[in-house]
C-alpha cells in the first residue's frame, strides 16, 4: 500500500456499534487505511460478519468484543480487551447508539422504558466508554474520541424527541471531555451525520424526505462520513477538539 494508503498504520482504534450499518463502514474504513481495530457491538452474528468483510475486501485482521455499551461493567471489560487485544489505544469512536426498530411519534406517545434505552445507550453508553477508555489514551499520550451525534440535534427534528435529546446531550458531553481531557492530549469531538440509510434506521427518515431540500441535492451514503472521520481519528486533527463537524450536504447548518 501506498503511504496515502497507510493513513493510520499503527493507530490502535476501537468502534463501538461495529455490527451494522455506520459501525461496519467506519471499521472497515480505518482497518483498510492500517489501523488495528477492536469492533464492539452486543450482536455476535453480526459483528462476526464485520470481521469477515474486513478481512475480505481489506486483507485486515479485525478483532471483536461483544458488550452492551450501557454498563459499566461491560465497558470496563472493554478496555482490559483494548489492553489486551491491541497493547493499548490511540482513538475511541463512541458509534453504538438505538436506531433500528426506532419511529416517529410524538413525545407524549414514547414509552418510558423505550426513552431510557434510547438514552441508555445513545448518552450513557458514551459516558460509560470514555470513561472507561481515557486511562488507555492517556498511557499512548494522548489520542481521539469521536463521538456519533446527529443533525437532528440542531434541527430539533419532530417524533424522536428521546433520539433528538440523546443526540443533543452528545454535542455537550464532547465539549466537556474536550476540556476535561486537553490537558492530557486527548481530543474529543462529535461527528453529525444528516439521515444516512442504513438497514437500521428507516424509522428516523423525516416524512415526506425530500432530497431536492439539501443543497447538495441528495441522500447521504456511508462513505461520505468515510473522510471527516478519517481525518478525525488521525493526526491530522492535532490541534481540533471540542468540535461538532456536521456531515449533511447543508441540509442543517451549525
Amino acid at each position: 500500500m501506498s503511504a496515502a494508503e497507510q493513513r493510520l498504520a499503527g493507530k490502535r482504534v476501537l468502534v463501538t456499534g461495529a455490527g451494522g450499518g455506520l459501525g461496519r463502514a467506519f471499521t472497515l474504513h480505518l482497518a483498510s487505511l492500517g489501523a488495528q481495530v477492536l469492533a464492539c457491538d452486543l450482536d455476535a452474528t453480526a459483528l462476526a460478519r464485520t470481521c469477515e468483510l474486513a478481512a475480505a475486501e481489506a486483507g485486515a485482521v479485525v478483532s471483536e468484543a461483544i458488550a452492551d455499551v450501557s454498563s459499566s461493567a461491560q465497558t470496563a471489560a472493554l478496555a482490559g480487551a483494548a489492553r489486551g487485544r491491541l497493547g493499548g489505544l490511540d482513538a475511541l469512536v463512541n458509534n453504538a447508539a438505538v436506531v433500528a426498530g426506532l419511529s416517529r411519534r410524538g413525545f407524549e406517545e414514547i414509552e418510558e422504558a423505550e426513552w431510557d434505552r434510547v438514552l441508555a445507550v445513545n448518552l450513557k453508553g458514551s459516558w460509560l466508554c470514555a470513561r472507561a477508555l481515557a486511562p488507555l489514551l492517556r498511557e499512548a499520550g494522548g489520542g481521539s474520541i469521536v463521538n456519533l451525534a446527529s443533525e437532528v440535534a440542531f434541527s430539533g427534528s419532530t417524533g424522536l424527541a428521546h433520539y433528538v435529546a440523546s443526540k443533543s446531550a452528545v454535542i455537550g458531553l464532547t465539549r466537556v471531555l474536550a476540556r476535561e481531557l486537553g490537558p492530557d492530549r486527548v481530543r474529543v469531538n462529535a461527528l453529525a451525520p444528516g439521515f444516512i440509510p442504513t438497514e437500521g434506521a428507516a424509522g428516523l427518515a423525516p416524512a415526506g424526505y425530500d432530497a431536492s431540500a439539501t443543497p447538495l441535492g441528495r441522500v447521504g451514503q456511508p462513505d461520505d462520513l468515510l473522510g471527516a472521520l478519517t481525518f478525525l481519528v488521525s493526526d491530522e486533527s492535532a490541534f481540533v477538539t471540542g468540535q461538532t463537524l456536521l456531515v449533511n450536504g447543508g441540509r442543517v447548518l451549525g
